[in-house]
């Protein structure tokens, strides 16, 4: 039997230069760790999507360049800092117009603005075209000419990815039946189909395909948590698919973070918000709570909050709202993209963390804020109470009320604040990415008779 990793999302975004997010980090860190604990004896093995099915990898030359590229990413910025705001004379002028001339302008203006930065792009792309297209990250190439795999009975298939972005065809899960191979499937998340308002069109139809399409072919499905594996069950009941139980794969970490030299990036006091700059992380319900907290608080014993996370999809409007609240004078930034180095930074130095998401799979931000020894004010909704245990100061995210005497507390009461502190350093057991391997090929090893489904659903 030899378990296949299919990495191609993995590749997929290191190619296209994106800052991975925790789909791509859970990932990443999970192969990183089964290759160490089985790669040398061929149990473990990696491929990449190809026209006419699946070609091997080389592991150690995927890992290698993806920590390439991602220590060549371009230092954190701050994007926040507030500054008067001067209009031009020719906005001066549009304010003058009716109402029913300035908003068609507006529209236009807007439009003309991402027309040209979509032509910027263009240009990048046609100037600085990719030495080696599809098999090469950060300089090293892992996938030399091979034929197609040949899978064999008994072996599985496994993507840990977000392998909605790119399904498998009915032709190719049919040979893969037909081969006598098993497929495996993580969910991470069930947003695009429990809240599809936090979604683009696009992921949503993506994903409900794959609910259709390719999960009732797994022979295993695992989740992140207990929470998204109940969501997953519930779901496919909805839609009348039979699979196996969900596994659940523990959410692994790299330790305890001891804590590193250098000076904090930020001389001010800081409260540090991790996470893609996005509508479900909660973004502007924290706005709102600062806004809230300066009203009652002395201003200077209000701390920072910095938000630390690339920019995502459906922001506009937070966007414009911190741009016209000048980022409460300073009192928000933003570090966009931050890299590992920086993100170490920020944990190591920060007050404690806040994680006020209104729905995830996991929350690993709230992991990792743990393992650098700080506590967190975190949403207590779906599965981010797994994450936080008891660890954590918990709130509703809909609450804007009790989320502000939530925060306020830890602000203003330093003795809990190490007490919690405390607890982290004496009963908190990091979770490693060792784990969820282990976890895993368990889960695999140990399965009973292949079992194929039978084939459920249709073409996307």
């Amino acid at each position: 039997m030899t378990i296949w990793f299919d990495a191609e999302d993995l590749i997929q975004f290191f190619q296209n230069a994106s800052r991975p997010t925790g789909i791509q980090r859970f990932s990443f860190e999970t192969y990183r760790a089964l290759w160490r604990q089985a790669g040398a004896s061929g149990a473990v093995r990696f491929c990449r999507r190809a026209k006419s099915g699946f070609t091997p990898i080389d592991f150690p030359a995927l890992e290698a360049g993806i920590l390439a590229a991602a220590n060549a990413k371009a230092p954190a910025r701050l994007a926040s800092a507030p500054h008067p705001r001067r209009d031009s004379r020719l906005a001066i002028a549009a304010r003058r117009l009716p109402l029913h001339y300035r908003l068609p302008l507006g529209v236009m203006a807007r439009a003309g603005l991402a027309g040209l930065a979509a032509s910027r792009d263009l240009c990048r792309a046609v100037l600085h075209p990719r030495t080696a297209p599809g098999n090469g990250i950060g300089g090293h190439r892992f996938a030399p000419p091979a034929p197609p795999i040949t899978f064999t009975a008994d072996d599985w298939l496994v993507n840990l990815g977000a392998s909605w972005v790119c399904p498998y065809p009915p032709a190719l899960l049919a040979g893969l039946r037909a081969q006598g191979a098993r497929l495996a499937l993580l969910a991470h998340d069930l947003i695009p189909e429990l809240y599809p308002e936090w979604s683009t069109p696009g992921t949503v139809r993506d994903f409900s395909n794959w609910l259709r399409n390719m999960v009732p072919h797994t022979s295993q499905m695992f989740a992140v948590s207990r929470h998204t594996a109940d969501d997953l069950a519930a779901t496919l009941r909805q839609r009348g698919t039979a699979i196996a139980p969900p596994a659940i794969l523990p959410t692994g970490s790299h330790g305890r973070m001891p804590h590193a030299p250098g000076a904090p990036l930020l001389q001010t006091p800081y409260i540090l918000m991790v996470g893609t700059i996005e509508v479900r992380k909660n973004h502007a319900g924290m706005l709102r709570v600062w806004r809230r907290l300066l009203a009652a608080m002395p201003p200077e014993s209000v701390p920072t909050l910095v938000f630390a996370g690339k920019t995502g999809w459906l922001t506009a409007d937070l966007q414009q709202q911190l741009a016209n609240a000048n980022w409460l004078g300073g009192k928000i930034r933003l570090i966009e993209s931050p890299s590992e180095t920086t993100l170490a930074n920020l944990y190591q130095h920060c007050l404690f963390t806040l994680f006020p998401s209104f729905y995830e799979g996991w929350g690993l931000p709230v992991t990792e804020s743990l393992c650098f020894g700080k506590t967190a004010a975190i949403s207590n909704r779906a599965s981010i109470p797994e994450a936080g245990q008891s660890f954590c100061a918990y709130f509703d995210p809909e609450n804007l009320t009790q989320a502000t005497a939530t925060i306020r507390a830890l602000i203003e009461n330093p003795a809990r604040l190490a007490r919690l502190e405390q607890h982290i350093a004496t009963s908190f057991t990091p979770p490693t990415w060792d784990a969820t391997a282990t976890a895993l090929l368990t889960q695999l090893q140990t399965a009973k008779h292949p079992h194929t489904p039978p084939a459920h659903g249709g073409a996307a």
